[in-house]
């Protein structure tokens, strides 16, 4: 999250064009381990981030930075989703990442881009998306340039196609897939705890 705040406010300062009340950012940042010195030290930096963009940028009818720090019942987090033209979800590592697919699916009009981490496990089945490095700021930056200026119709043959994909791998898709690999994975183990090991005969001279 600070990677992102960080290439926002470099965008800003770049691009004055989009000050003004041109473009928003929304951040949705849920409590987490909120007791641990890491965490505490993650939120002061969000914080400050925040504050220093917005103090930076803001005026008096637009706010650059967005920022929600509570728990959101899902239909919030839906309605984000739609009121959304880009959804910036880039974490530097990441085992699958609904919050990608969730944008796609409630895209009902096709409309809206989706920027990706290439370390999402979604990014596998999103390709359609804006693939970017995390780690690298002026990827990410091109990437919400790109995206902000992508044509409508482009926008939804991208959607489209990840809608479809998604309607297709569904959960009962995954678990399916997940238990064949895993029946594999199983057959594997016992086929080379059954191989018999010869030791190697040892030579004379």
């Amino acid at each position: 999250m600070p990677l992102r705040l960080e290439a926002f406010d470099t965008l800003l300062e770049k691009k004055p064009e989009y000050q003004g009340g041109k473009v928003s950012l929304v951040v949705v940042a849920v409590p987490s381990r909120t007791s641990v010195n890491s965490y505490k030290r993650l939120k002061k930096r969000i914080d400050e981030l925040v504050g220093r963009i917005n103090g930076k940028y803001g005026t008096t009818d637009w706010v650059p930075v967005r920022y929600f720090y509570n728990f959101l019942p899902f239909e919030t987090l839906v309605a984000f989703y739609s009121a959304a033209d880009v959804a910036l979800v880039t974490p530097l590592r990441d085992g699958m990442n609904l919050m990608a697919k969730e944008y796609v699916a409630t895209r009902t009009d096709g409309t809206g881009v989706l920027i990706l981490s290439e370390m999402a496990g979604a990014a596998e089945e999103l390709g359609e998306a804006i693939i970017v490095n995390p780690n690298d700021q002026d990827a990410v930056i091109e990437a919400i340039e790109t995206a902000l200026a992508m044509p409508e119709k482009e926008q939804i043959e991208r959607n489209r196609t990840m809608q479809k994909r998604l309607m297709r791998y569904d959960i009962e898709h995954w678990v399916g897939d997940f238990l064949v690999r895993l029946g594999d994975a199983r057959a594997v183990r016992v086929e080379r705890s059954e191989q018999i090991v010869t030791p190697p005969l040892s030579g004379t001279n």
